[in-house]
Formats: structure tokens, sequence, C-alpha cells
């Protein structure tokens, strides 16, 4: 395979949007990176923006952390309202959340969602606050400041924090996660459906977790600003791992079931193309294809 290495600077460039007396904005490109952030973090005084999706897998990382608010990027919105499923979770908490439009700003750009992005959706909570559609983020992380301290909660996700077989075979198998940071060990047998868009920051934790598998099939987010909502799939090409991209109205963003079994695919890179996919096939038929495609010499 290729030695590629992806644009490392996405994922962890974390800064202060706002400092007052009523606590900070933290701003970050990936809450998966919230662990690593470059500025300490106090999550029952701060309010946290990042560059990801907001479905509820997500939401519920950032609950359990217990952040007093919080806005992502809405990925479309798609198919169920699942680009910002993490709203509605957060509200049964009693926490301000809301999403910004993909097409306002660059998706796993802390700093772009933070200056560019505008609000289109937000949780009851949120807008009891002020918060509305078409504010700024920096406006609306601003209201969510005057909510009350945040509080870890403590729920199970609807997901597990790791990948689990959707399809199992002998010599490599489908399988599904809500997030590419989840997974470890090189897996050449194995076809991922991501939950996520495939975007940068996905590549990352690819590169840094040495993933190299038969495929990956996630999400194409609405394309966004830039098409940065699937900018991963030239650089996968790259890495020498074939992807491709499902319409987020196809299926519903964060869930790996419904990516594999509804899910429709738009965009696909040279090395899937190599191994028979094209859009407008189903998420099955395209994992199918990619595994025979390892099997083969010379297609990967």
């Amino acid at each position: 395979m290729t030695e590629f290495v992806p644009p490392l600077e996405f994922g962890n460039r974390a800064f202060y949007g706002r400092q007052s007396w009523e606590g900070r904005v933290v701003v970050i490109d990936s809450p998966r990176e919230l662990d690593r952030s470059e500025v300490p973090i106090d999550p029952a005084r701060d309010v946290v923006v990042h560059a990801a999706y907001m479905a509820a897998p997500v939401a519920t990382q950032l609950l359990r952390r217990g952040f007093r608010g919080f806005v992502g990027v809405d990925a479309g919105i798609g198919r169920n309202a699942a680009g910002i499923g993490g709203l509605a979770l957060a509200d049964r908490h009693g926490v301000p959340s809301a999403a910004v439009s993909v097409y306002s700003c660059d998706m796993c750009n802390g700093a772009s969602v933070w200056a560019d992005g505008a609000i289109s959706s937000a949780n009851a909570t949120a807008m009891a606050l002020g918060v509305q559609p078409g504010q700024g983020t920096d406006e609306a992380a601003a209201l969510m400041l005057r909510a009350a301290l945040g509080q870890a909660h403590e729920l199970a996700g609807s997901l597990p924090d790791r990948d689990f077989p959707l399809k199992p075979g002998l010599d490599g198998g489908v399988f599904g996660c809500w997030s590419m940071s989840l997974v470890h060990g090189k897996r050449p047998g194995d076809v991922f459906c991501v939950g996520t868009p495939v975007d940068t920051t996905m590549t990352i934790y690819v590169y840094r977790h040495g993933i190299r598998p038969a495929g990956i099939i996630g999400s194409d987010g609405g394309f966004g600003r830039h098409r940065m909502a699937v900018a991963g799939l030239p650089i996968l090409q790259a890495m020498g791992i074939a992807c491709a991209a499902v319409s987020h109205l196809s299926a519903d963003l964060g869930d790996p079931h419904s990516i594999y079994q509804d899910g429709r695919v738009t965009l696909v890179n040279e090395q899937a193309r190599d191994a028979g996919v094209v859009p407008g096939m189903t998420a099955v038929d395209a994992a199918a294809r990619l595994l025979r495609a390892r099997q083969i010499p010379g297609l990967t």
C-alpha cells in the first residue's frame, strides 16, 4: 500500500472561542480529541463547539462528560433527522444543544465552524435560552453559557463503543462502528460501515490506529461546503484504501446498521470503483464487492 500521511492537523486544534465570567467556549475539530485538548477544559462550566456530526452517539459522549452545552455540525440533517439526533437526546437531559449547517462552514474545521457556522437546528433547552436558527455559532454558544452548570450523566449508548459484526465471514466480514476512532489493528479482511461522513478527521484515526481494511463505507453528510463532508475519499485513495459514501438521505447518520442495510452509494474513490462499486449501488452490494476485490490479486 502507498505510504501516505493524511492531514494530521485536523482533529485537535483546540482554542477558546470565548472566555468570560460566565464560563468558556472550547472550540475543537473533533469531540473524540477532547482528552487530548490543547487547552484545559472544565465540562461543568464550559460549552464545547466541535466540527463533527451531531448524531446521537456523539451527544452521548458529551453528556457523559457533563458539558454545559454543545454545538456540532448537522451533516445535512439527513434521513430521520439522524444527523442532529443528538439534540433531542440532550433535551431529555436538560442540556442545550444546537447544530450548524454543513453548508455554512467547513466540516472538521473547528475554526470555520466558530467563524462561519450558522445555526440550522436547536433543541428546546437551547431555544429557551434564546438560541435560534440563523444565528452565528458564537452568538448561540454565548447564550448557552447562561445555562445551569453541567453535570455528568450516566447513560448507555444505543451503540457499543467498539466495532461489531454486521455480516461476519470466515476470511473477513462487514463490521459497523459509529466512529473509526473505535477500530484498532490492520483488519485487512474487513469492510467497515461507519456512521460518520467520510471526512478528513476519519482518515486520521485510520492512519493513527494502523487500520488497513478491505474498504470503508460511510455517509456523504450532504457533501457540505467545499465538499468537506466527503474530503476523506481522496485521502483514503492516497492511502490505498477503497471508500464509498452513501446518501445522507438514504441511511441514518450515526447508525452503521442503517448505513449498511439502507445506504445507496453517491460517491466512490478510484480504488472502490476498481472493485466494481458505482453510484446508485446499495451499500450491501458495495460491501460484498469490496470483500471480493480484497481476495483478487492486483485489485488492492
